[in-house]
């Protein structure tokens, strides 16, 4: 028997009919069992790079706790609570970004907002000096952002 399907004439429908053969059910079933396998690599694949992202994102936060923390010359007390307000935001901030019913433009004002409030929080943990130099930080923030601004638009313009 050949790898081929075997066809043969029904005579009392008067219609060809396709009998394949075990072979190639065989073939057909290694076939989804290997699809099967690809499909499942690409999503667990995909959920380990979320979760590298997600984790980045965790140390990128801690790394720039800690430097605030040395520029600020925070306490340890001072650095809890920092961490609270943080940490209280997160929910309302998750909660804005799943929200499907929002403009782009009215998250992204809300997010300012909820920014706004925990910075104000923030703010009444440090003394006048510390606010000072988290003004410093800020500008310094700001200008960076603009630089790199500055040069993905001049990357664009030349491509």
């Amino acid at each position: 028997m050949s790898l081929t399907n075997i066809i043969f004439f029904q005579p009392q429908l008067n219609l060809p009919v396709c009998i394949a053969s075990k072979h190639q059910n065989q073939l057909n079933t290694d076939i989804m069992k290997k699809l099967t396998l690809i499909i499942g690599l690409l999503v667990a694949v995909n959920v380990l790079f979320a979760q590298n992202r997600r984790d980045a994102a965790r140390e990128k936060a801690e790394v720039k706790l800690e430097e605030y923390k040395d520029r600020l010359n925070l306490s340890e007390d001072q650095l809890d609570e920092i961490k609270q307000v943080k940490e209280s935001m997160k929910p309302e901030l998750e909660a804005l970004k799943a929200d499907d019913s929002m403009s782009r433009s009215d998250k992204m004002r809300a997010r300012a907002d909820l920014i706004e409030k925990r910075e104000a929080e923030i703010a009444k943990i440090l003394d006048d000096e510390q606010l000072a130099e988290l003004e410093v930080i800020k500008g310094e923030v700001k200008a960076n952002k603009k630089t790199r601004m500055e040069k993905r638009k001049s990357r664009r313009g030349d491509g």
